[in-house]
């Protein structure tokens, strides 16, 4: 922005003043004012309060022998005191413009308002909206732009490949431990209700020698036949064209509606190789000798696991939320093969598309806690 204001080169004339607002290597806002008739003078500094002191300071040395003192047709500037500190008529952000009001009320319905309420660092100053607040749309959207970009960031490697990297690759993930996506991996942590809805359906199925559920009751027998419309009626859309694995503002790569799911609706089937516990156990040591930063496994029930890490979909991307809007169930379908037990992932809440679609882990309490950053309102900072 410019301004015409006295200079503190020659008393008495006014000259031309080109204020900039730049984002500092601290990522925090730094402000400069130039005159034109001193160009290689700089005041800079990140208060924009004292940035403008020092000019008016400037100022007030310069046209100390013109000042107004006190007529008030006077076309000189009065004399500012200690008791009358706005006798200039400005203040710092009305100097560099955006404490005028019909700036503000322009910047406020520009397409970029949201950012005046997404501080770049925590030390930010809080901007006070006057006219016209941002939707909450757009903050959010911001939010998880610049939270993607910082992941961005924090996931680059310094050779351009991340194998390379070694150990330091895991050691970005920024968990005082591991992060393992070993979903409801422990058959003796029962505080998992998906986990005890598919025990306690698996204990069925056995306790009924695995008959065909369309020979039990009516009752369950239409629940069986809407299940497998539903799963007949999401397998017939190919997952590319229903999901998309993107980066993402929690953690790494996260997984994204590209349609509208409504609540309750199945979303996708967590697919993999089925294994047993001990060899879930040896596999998931190896992936961590390997160097390999997540593994991802999901049980089925308690004498199968299903390992995506290096066979599956995109499925395994999804990221752990304490404010999750999916959540996943196993079901009996009739496949080529006969019955088999599916693991899928259900929307606990309309999901709009382009939202990333998230699971509460429901880490089990391990050495060393795994560090969260879903950002939720709920989120307590880790994981278990």
């Amino acid at each position: 922005s410019t301004r015409i204001f006295w200079s503190f080169v020659k008393p008495k004339t006014r000259t031309v003043y080109f204020m900039n607002i730049i984002r500092s290597p601290q990522n925090t806002a730094f402000f400069t004012v130039t005159a034109a008739d001193a160009p290689s003078e700089v005041f800079k500094g990140d208060d924009v309060s004292k940035v403008y002191d020092d000019v008016m300071q400037r100022v007030k040395n310069m046209n100390k022998d013109f000042f107004s003192h006190g007529d008030l047709f006077s076309v000189y500037p009065m004399e500012r005191s200690k008791n009358n500190r706005r006798a200039f008529c400005l203040n710092g952000p009305q100097f560099f413009g955006f404490g005028v009001n019909c700036i503000r009320e322009a910047m406020e319905k520009s397409a970029n308002a949201a950012s005046l309420i997404v501080p770049l660092a925590a030390t930010s100053t809080p901007y006070q909206f006057c006219f016209q607040n941002p939707t909450q749309q757009s903050v959010t959207d911001l939010q998880r732009k610049r939270a993607l970009h910082k992941a961005e960031k924090d996931l680059e490697n310094a050779t351009g490949c991340a194998r390379t990297e070694g150990i330091g690759a895991i050691n970005k993930s920024k968990g005082s431990g591991r992060i393992t996506r070993a979903l409801v991996r422990s058959d003796k942590d029962n505080s998992s209700p998906s986990r005890s809805r598919a025990l306690a359906k698996g204990a069925a199925s056995s306790s009924e020698g695995g008959r065909d559920p369309r020979a039990r009751n009516d009752a369950t027998s239409r629940e069986f036949e809407s299940t497998q419309a539903k799963y007949r009626e999401m397998k017939s859309v190919p997952m590319e064209q229903r999901l998309a694995a993107k980066r993402s503002h929690i953690h790494g790569w996260g997984l994204f509606a590209k349609k509208d799911y409504p609540k309750n609706s199945m979303i996708a089937e967590y697919m993999g190789e089925g294994i047993s516990q001990p060899v879930a156990d040896k596999r998931e040591k190896m992936y961590e000798v390997l160097g390999m930063g997540s593994c991802y496994m999901f049980r089925l029930d308690l004498n199968e696991i299903v390992d995506a890490t290096q066979i599956g979909c995109m499925a395994r991307f999804m990221n752990h939320c304490c404010s999750a809007n999916a959540y996943a169930n196993i079901i009996t379908v009739n496949t080529e093969r006969g019955l088999e037990k599916k693991i899928v992932v259900f929307a606990n809440q309309d999901i709009k598309r382009g939202d990333e679609i998230t699971y509460d882990y429901k880490f089990p309490v391990e050495d060393g806690s795994l560090r969260c950053t879903c950002g939720a309102p709920n989120c307590i900072g880790r994981m278990n």
